[in-house]
């Protein structure tokens, strides 16, 4: 265990500094990108990990398939889409995120926050799959 002896005439100024008044920021508002990304739990960011190899296909809803072509093509595939809301509409957002970068659709923003998403975590969210997205182009182009 260190000890730092704060009388000693240099560390002065870092007691000043270290007894001065901090911003206090509420529960519900995140200080930094860091915190944002703390807010989600390891399920939310496993989804958004998944999010990158779907289609956007994967949003639409799936139908059933008539009597002839499963006799053809076999049983109807299990659907993609998640149980909890929640996580849905972050998937969602992520999946077209992936495909579309910043140029997301209000329909898809209203939706995350619809599911009880932050404005400061769907910008988290963007900008990460955002950054993310540079990378691969330039790995590839």
């Amino acid at each position: 265990m260190a000890f730092l002896d704060l009388s000693e005439p240099g560390y002065a100024a870092a007691a000043r500094a270290a007894a001065a008044p901090r911003i206090v920021f509420p529960a519900s508002v995140p200080a930094t990108a860091a915190d944002v990304a703390l807010t989600f739990s390891s399920l939310e960011h496993r989804v958004l990990e998944l999010a990158r190899g779907e289609s956007l296909a994967s949003l639409r809803a799936p139908r059933k398939r008539s009597l002839m072509a499963r006799l053809i093509l076999g049983p109807t595939p299990p659907s993609k889409l998640l149980a909890n809301e929640r996580l849905e509409a972050l998937r969602r957002l992520a999946v077209r995120a992936w495909h579309h970068g910043y140029t997301l659709p209000v329909s898809a923003l209203r939706e995350a926050n619809k599911a009880g998403f932050s404005e400061s975590q769907v910008g988290w969210v963007i900008d990460q799959i955002g950054r993310s997205r540079v990378q691969v182009r330039r790995v590839a182009g």
